[in-house]
Formats: C-alpha cells, sequence, structure tokens
C-alpha cells in the first residue's frame, strides 16, 4: 500500500473507534515531518507515560483517552494495552542534537579530508618510488653503456699498441735488412774491387811462385764472372 492508502485506512478504523471521523488531517500533514513528532513515535520517555485503560463505552470525539490502540499491518484492534506518551523533544534537546549532527558531519568531513590526504600522500609516494625506480634503472643503463664504451676504449687501444709494435718491428726488419743489403752490397762491392786489382796485376815481373798464385786467383775470378753472369 502507499502511504495514501494506509492513511485513509486508519481514518477508517479511527471513525470505527471513536464514532466520528478524524477532524485534525489538516494538523497530521503539518507536523508528520516535523523532528520532534518523528522523535517522539520513535523515542519513548519512561518518566512520562499515561495509562490507556478501555473504556465500556468510547467517548465520542474527546481529547481523553483512546479505548485501545490498533495494529495497521493486520488490521485487528488490541485491546488492554499500555500507550506510553512520549515528551516531545525541547529546544535544548533539539539544539543538542543539532550540535551533535554538526559535530559528526564535521567528524565525518574530517575522515574524509585525512582519507584524501592519506591516498594523496600514498599516491605520491608511489609516484615518487616509481620514479626513483625509473632513475635507477637509468643509471644502471648509463653505467652499463659507460662500462661498454670504456672497454671499447680499451680494446681500441690494445689494438692501435699492438699495430704501433708490429709496425716497429716491421721497420726494425726493414732497416736490418737494408744494412745487411748494404754490408753485402760494400762486401761485394770490395770483393770487386779487390778482385779488379788481382786482375790488374803485372805478374809476369814476379817470382814464378808468386806468379803462380795470382795467375791462379785471376782465373778463379774469371771462372766465378763467367758462373754469374758478370763480365767486366
Amino acid at each position: 500500500m502507499t502511504e495514501q492508502d494506509k492513511f485513509d485506512k486508519v481514518k477508517i478504523m479511527y471513525a470505527s473507534l471513536e464514532k466520528c471521523s478524524f477532524q485534525f488531517e489538516h494538523c497530521w500533514h503539518l507536523l508528520q515531518d516535523q523532528p520532534k513528532w518523528i522523535w517522539c513515535s520513535t523515542n519513548p520517555d519512561p518518566k512520562r507515560r499515561k495509562m490507556m485503560s478501555p473504556s465500556p463505552t468510547p467517548t465520542r470525539c474527546s481529547d481523553a483517552t483512546v479505548d485501545s490502540i490498533f495494529d495497521l499491518e493486520a488490521n485487528n484492534v488490541v485491546d488492554n494495552k499500555v500507550v506510553e506518551l512520549n515528551r516531545p523533544m525541547g529546544r535544548k534537546a533539539e539544539k543538542g542534537k543539532r550540535k551533535a549532527q554538526a559535530l559528526s558531519a564535521q567528524e565525518i568531513v574530517g575522515l574524509n579530508k585525512l582519507k584524501y590526504t592519506l591516498l594523496e600522500e600514498s599516491r605520491a609516494q608511489e609516484k615518487e618510488y616509481f620514479h626513483l625506480k625509473a632513475e635507477k634503472m637509468k643509471y644502471k643503463k648509463e653505467k652499463e653503456l659507460n662500462f661498454i664504451r670504456l672497454e671499447d676504449e680499451r680494446l681500441r687501444l690494445e689494438a692501435e699498441k699492438m699495430k704501433n709494435e708490429k709496425e716497429k718491428e716491421l721497420n726494425k726488419i726493414r732497416q736490418e735488412d737494408e744494412r745487411l743489403k748494404l754490408e753485402a752490397e760494400k762486401v761485394d762491392l770490395a770483393k770487386k774491387e779487390a778482385d779488379q786489382c788481382i786482375m790488374m796485376m803485372d805478374v809476369s815481373a814476379t817470382p814464378r811462385l808468386q806468379r803462380l798464385y795470382f795467375e791462379q786467383l785471376q782465373r778463379d775470378i774469371m771462372s766465378r764472372r763467367n758462373d754469374t753472369g758478370h763480365l767486366d
């Protein structure tokens, strides 16, 4: 049922009990959403009670006691029950309640702000962590690249050093070969000069043994010249 259906049903039950129609509907519409009305209907006050006993003949549209209270859900009248009439909330109580609600709202706002601050700090820390991790990876990569560059430079210097040493050895060998060549040419020149001197000697006036010796040397020179193909 809707709220209006319930209200219509209650008016019918009221008319059945009181033998008259409910004359304060306009009051109900004004008060049903008021804080004091809601508080009175949900918070019984044990200090202020009013016993409502059944009457042999129900009074007609009076503001005295009602004969009984009724169950709205089951449409059954329950007799001989105690109805507790609660005192409406006073100004101080209502002010205290509003103050408590305001403090509670402030606490909720404060907790939400604290939660948001902690969340922002957590995000900032996470961002800083990933930033430091990226910086560490970048530093490690640069370190590895520097190591590779240094190793390449070392190998290049080693290769240049080996190349220079090899060139030095080759120069030394070339110089030695040149020296030996010059020495050989010098020896050959000296030998040619000696052969030429021997070949130019006039041994006719020398003693017989000397003449035979130099003649043999001259024949050896000629034979050697013929073998090498050099003829002067």
